[in-house]
């Protein structure tokens, strides 16, 4: 079980910048944070740590509809035990249904040729390169220029802000320097490739990223990483090592970027 469950998890890795249709790819967390809402039964914002772990859902390449099916698998078994008076307040009480759905979903596709989209109940469309159909492409050229050279001016004004701490204004210079590239080759482009957007966002989020960590130092780091286990232990033992690692790794860097005011560039931001 566990080897089919790791050849499985290595061909989702491979996959997993592939979305499976381009509302799926593009809401994937505002439909998870809707559905749990929803399964609640009350409002409730979701917290910096659950948007970790479904960062760390999203990385690991675990469907959309897989991490639907478990919220409502676990809402399902909470509702027959009918707690009065208390409610599911984290996400993470989704995160066995989910991993379970997910290794479900994995044994499924040992041995099989099968597609991400043919595996989410949707058919192999012509595709426009980049793995998302053309038909009913989420965002526009324009769309997507205007949001990333306001993200653009964000950052460049950052570079000023931080020009005391070289290293990191030079982060954020590199990283100006990159958005202007990306726009002005999709300015130039015959046609738009989402996910290869995406891909080269990823890297510039990256470049920012290591910019915060040199500049935030090894003690600020301790401080966001002890944070991170305390939030994270109450849930530790339903997670696997990898799944913790990435999840505290999530955490801690949405917490520099609020700490830094620094925006994310995906277009699932947009």
């Amino acid at each position: 079980m566990v080897s089919c469950f790791w050849d499985c998890y290595l061909q989702q890795t491979f996959f997993q910048r592939t979305p499976t249709t381009a509302l799926n790819y593009f809401n994937y967390f505002t439909e998870i944070e809707e559905e749990f809402v929803k399964r609640r039964g009350a409002h409730l914002l979701i917290s910096s740590l659950d948007w970790s772990l479904i960062d760390t859902w999203k990385q690991r390449g675990i469907p959309l509809h897989v991490v639907l099916r478990g919220i409502n698998s676990s809402f399902a078994s909470y509702d027959v035990k009918a707690r009065r008076g208390r409610r599911v307040n984290s996400l993470f009480y989704c995160q066995q249904e989910v991993e379970a759905g997910f290794l479900e979903y994995c044994e499924s596709r040992v041995g099989g040729t099968h597609t991400s989209a043919e595996a989410n109940g949707t058919s192999s469309a012509t595709t426009n390169g980049s793995g998302i159909s053309d038909q009913g492409a989420p965002f526009s050229r324009e769309s997507i220029i205007e949001y990333l050279t306001e993200q653009q001016e964000t950052i460049a004004r950052l570079t000023v802000a931080h020009a005391a701490d070289a290293p990191l204004a030079e982060a954020f210079s590199r990283a100006t320097r990159r958005l202007g590239e990306i726009i002005a080759d999709l300015s130039a482009a015959s046609a738009v490739l989402h996910e290869r957007i995406e891909s080269d966002l990823t890297l510039v989020e990256e470049i920012i990223l290591e910019g915060l960590r040199h500049s935030a130092g090894a003690a600020t780091l301790e401080e966001l990483r002890h944070e991170g286990d305390q939030q994270l232990r109450s849930y530790r033992k339903g997670m696997s090592p990898e799944v913790y690692e990435q999840t505290r790794h999530n955490f801690m860097a949405r917490k520099l970027r609020e700490r830094y005011r620094v925006p994310r560039l995906s277009l699932f931001y947009l």
